[in-house]
């Protein structure tokens, strides 16, 4: 049976992102030609905690949450919803350890920080790898579900990618962190909602709750733990809990689109709790799309449209299921593909809000520091307008380089663990110096390249469970060739093995199949971990070799609240006094906004 959207869809949709566009349109017509740098990057820090936590729960759950994990769940089982058990600690941990840091110093950007507490060497040498990620992360963002809907949905990949790359870089442009925040607060319930009605349709359709677990079980995805220590298995409690203790601390600490929100609240306070609350909407919105990759196996345990043809790649599988589900009730796909949209625009708007404030204080401001505020302003808007631009056209160029692009994403997520090293570096250990910043960052990087080679070399053997066809009709069976001429995945990768680093499923068939050495063939849920560990060892280990800085020519507030304050009381008060004096003379000059209490 061929699926399809009507014009009462397109217009839902459209409806949707015009939406969003009006956000940003009513944002920049209040502002008018007073809108200053601090609020088109901060909101004034007038941001109320409610849509700052929607923001950040919106940010992170991107289209890869929304198609990526049903479909990563669906191949192979519940077991990845155990890193939903790190969602209970992590929140806490970046809260009061991490949110008052940079929420005391007034940075704009998080590599700020990082010229502060070592030199511009390490910020700049950041901001660039950071940069370069994340025009290509906005790239796979934008082309990626395009690309799951256009071959699902019959949704045409420019209109996709031109969508929600120009209504994003519209609304991001003119309207700025408030534009981006309140769109976000939409776009958030859009999500909570498409997952919902899925769900909810899906599991009345297949009997109800114990059938579908029945169905899961039957299918060899009812093992909801594995207890095995063994870290080439995928998802263990051990590598869901460790890996995902670790991802989450690296994007709750140092992603600079989370980090910004923080500092758009009123208060300190308001801002440790906005952390606390978008971690966990983060944690709800992924517990939907667990439930909704459950449901959606339920519902083709014996007739998987992967296998039968229906589909080419299995993050075709929620557009498809939608489809499916509400064919006969006009409007409704639209509105749940609608959500994919709005993930897309959430993640895309954060990100390219984030890059401009990187090159806005990092770069511009240094080249011209006596720019006038309204000069600058202009300047931002136009880097935004010209940095989404870049990013639709990395869009469309992924349809010719995905490959390229996948390894470029892969090594990508390699550096993202050691960056999130500098900082635990910076905040944790006192003594640590830029070279062993610098060195902690290569290393953390080497060791991940290392394991991605390997992994090229040793490919996993482990196989996802079954899928079944056996109660699929022979007439409504097929070919993907014979319904998909665009693009074909033999190897049946999902949105998580090109953004998570698992490169094990984009290896060439031409490399024989050997026994995988266990650090090749580790789970990728393991790699921010490694890589992480690394920086912050291999970091701690040269400063110590290179200089004994002492703790009492670091400001305190360049330091995690409870390291700063055993390292105060622990050094003499009169040498910490006038230590502090001399270097906040320094610092002053350098970054003025930077309040003078200890």
């Amino acid at each position: 049976m061929a699926f399809g959207l009507t014009v009462l869809d397109y217009l839902v949709i459209l409806g949707m992102l015009a939406i969003s566009a009006g956000i940003g349109i009513f944002f920049a017509v209040k502002a008018g030609r007073r809108q200053s740098s601090k609020d088109y990057f901060l909101g004034n820090q007038k941001m109320g905690v409610i849509p700052v936590s929607f923001s950040l729960a919106a940010t992170v759950m991107s289209a890869v949450t929304y198609l990526g994990t049903p479909a990563e769940i669906y191949m192979h089982g519940p077991r990845y919803g155990l890193s939903l058990i790190c969602r209970i600690h992590t929140p806490l941990i970046v809260a009061i350890l991490f949110v008052p840091v940079f929420y005391r110093l007034k940075v704009t950007t998080i590599y700020e920080y990082l010229g502060m507490r070592f030199n511009n060497t390490v910020r700049y040498t950041v901001v660039a790898i950071k940069c370069l990620y994340e025009f290509i992360y906005m790239g796979i963002v934008i082309y990626t579900p395009a690309l799951a809907l256009s071959l699902a949905a019959k949704i045409s990949l420019p209109f996709s990618i031109l969508s929600v790359g120009l209504i994003c870089t519209f609304y991001t442009s003119i309207g700025g962190i408030k534009a981006v925040i309140w769109t976000d607060v939409f776009q958030a319930l859009s999500m909570v909602v498409g997952a919902g009605a899925m769900i909810i349709a899906g599991t009345a359709k297949i009997g109800g709750v114990a059938e579908g677990w029945r169905r899961a079980v039957k299918g060899g995805r009812g093992d909801l733990m594995e207890l095995s220590p063994d870290p080439t298995v995928r998802f263990s409690l051990w590598s869901t809990v460790i890996g995902g203790t670790f991802a989450w601390l690296y994007m709750g600490a140092s992603l600079q689109g989370l980090v910004q929100r923080y500092n758009s609240c009123r208060t300190e306070r308001e801002a440790q709790i906005a952390s606390w609350l978008g971690l966990i909407g983060m944690a709800i919105i992924e517990m939907l799309a667990i439930a909704t990759g459950m449901t959606a196996y339920a519902y083709y345990y014996d007739c998987d449209p992967l296998t039968s043809g229906k589909m080419s790649r299995s993050d075709q599988i929620v557009p498809y299921f939608i489809l499916d589900l509400f064919q006969s009730y006009r409007g409704v796909p639209g509105l749940m593909i609608g959500g994919a949209f709005c993930a897309s625009l959430s993640s895309m708007s954060s990100v390219l809000n984030g890059i401009v404030a990187a090159v806005g204080q990092d770069i511009v401001k240094r080249m011209w520091p006596n720019l006038s505020d309204f000069r600058y302003g202009l300047t931002v808007k136009a880097l935004s307008f010209a940095f989404g631009l870049v990013a639709i056209a990395l869009a469309f160029l992924a349809s010719v380089l995905g490959d390229v692009l996948k390894t470029a994403i892969s090594i990508g997520g390699m550096v993202c663990g050691p960056v999130f090293g500098i900082y635990v570096l910076g905040m944790f250990v006192p003594r640590a110096n830029s070279e062993g910043a610098m060195g902690g960052l290569i290393a953390g990087v080497t060791i991940g390249l290392v394991q991605y080679i390997g992994a090229q070399m040793y490919p996993s053997t482990r196989e996802a469970p079954p899928l079944s066809v056996d109660g699929c009709l022979l007439d409504n069976m097929t070919t993907p060739a014979a319904m998909y001429t665009e693009v074909t995945s033999p190897q049946q990768s999902t949105m998580y093995d090109q953004l998570m680093g698992n490169i094990s499923n984009q290896i060439s068939s031409e490399i024989p199949a050997t026994e995988s050495p266990t650090f090749f063939a580790m789970s990728y849920l393991y790699l921010p971990a490694v890589t992480t560990t690394t920086c912050v060892v291999i970091g701690a280990i040269i400063s110590y070799i290179t200089s004994w800085r002492n703790p009492r020519n670091v400001d305190p507030r360049l330091l995690t609240p409870i390291v700063a304050r055993y390292y105060r009381n622990a050094m003499n008060n009169d040498y910490e006094l006038e230590s502090y004096e001399k270097y906040d003379s320094v610092k002053q000059r350098q970054y003025p906004d930077i309040k003078n209490e200890v």
